[in-house]
């Protein structure tokens, strides 16, 4: 594996996916510090806000990475659901303005909310992100890197553009380079805000497994409902909404109308970043884990959501060796 991420002929995924995973450790330095690759944790929040956490790495001074940890959803229906109102909070929009256009880019009321924990964090010196990489990171032969795993890659894609709005707004020269990778990342605004996103970050990827939900919401989230056939089917699966026995697939379909009127209602749609290049389709095979069959098959379908989706198995997906936490980790 190589030592640096981002390179447009080789952007080394499976070192940033090892970098995002560390974000889900309570010690990332240390745990950095045992696996002993060449980066060490240089910034590390003391503690997050509302569940939003960052810290930055270095591979001895030609690259910095800001790594995001992503949500830590349990993997149920109610969970899922309570998923779009409070982390992602995608029935609500709120204009993007860094920087504004006249093309009107919004993003996700959660994805704006996150962003604003992010920039508040601080470590034990008081020191926030932006102070430290201003300081520290800044000259013609370095480089920036941005990553996060689910939450943590929707949050990458408005801290990035953040970050560099800043930059510009404040005269300090962008790095060298500024790639931007992401992991099972959910959208983050419409399709201005991806259009600049483009434009701004052409050294940029999206990685996502074909059959993991979490990077279908919420643009093509009704597809999740079509999941995993033969078995365990979404519409062969009963669960409760407002306490009425409805399909998993017809629940699942509820949640993308009720998103749609609200997209209606902004004139604003949900579109994914990396439209023409950097989209990277991974287990292309739609190759499925195994489950336990003798459990209920609601939940049977978020087992196999959580094994698509959880960390370990995007590193696997990428060739990349597991990261085990020197410390106890905050999710699995």
């Amino acid at each position: 594996m190589g030592t640096t991420i981002g390179n447009a002929s080789d952007p080394n995924p499976g070192l940033a996916m090892t970098l995002a995973t560390v974000a889900y450790c309570s010690d990332p330095a240390t745990t950095l510090a045992d696996m002993d690759n060449g980066w060490s944790a240089v910034w590390v929040a003391s503690t997050d806000i509302n569940g939003n956490i960052a810290f930055i790495a270095c591979n001895g001074g030609s690259q910095y990475v800001v790594a995001i940890r992503g949500s830590l959803l349990n993997f149920s229906w109610q969970a899922f659901d309570n998923w779009f109102k409070q982390d992602l909070n995608v029935y609500d929009q709120t204009a993007w303005n860094y920087p504004n256009s006249a093309a009107l880019p919004m993003i996700s009321k959660g994805s704006s909310d996150g962003l604003n924990d992010l920039i508040q964090l601080v470590d034990i010196n008081g020191q926030t992100m932006y102070q430290y990489l201003t300081a520290n990171a800044i000259g013609t032969d370095i480089s920036i890197g941005v990553v996060g795993h689910s939450l943590g890659g929707n949050l990458a894609s408005v801290y990035a553009p953040w970050l560099l709005y800043q930059l510009q707004q404040n005269k300090i020269t962008p790095p060298a380079s500024f790639p931007v990778l992401t992991f099972a990342a959910p959208t983050a605004g419409n399709q201005a805000f991806a259009d600049a996103y483009d434009n701004s970050f052409p050294n940029s990827w999206r990685y996502y497994n074909e059959i993991d939900l979490v990077p279908m919401a919420s643009n093509s989230l009704l597809f999740a409902a079509l999941l995993y056939s033969p078995a365990p089917e979404a519409s062969s699966i009963e669960t409760t909404v407002n306490h009425l026995p409805v399909t998993l697939a017809e629940a699942i379909a509820a949640i993308a109308a009720a998103i749609a009127l609200r997209e209606k209602h902004y004139n604003s749609y949900y579109t994914q970043t990396n439209q023409t290049t950097g989209s990277i389709a991974l287990n292309t095979t739609k190759a499925l884990h195994t489950v336990d069959t003798s459990k209920p098959l609601i939940d049977q379908w978020f087992d196999q959501i959580a094994a698509q989706h959880i960390q370990s198995n995007y590193l696997s997906l990428l060739n990349a060796s597991p990261v085990s936490c020197s410390t106890t980790a905050l999710s699995q």
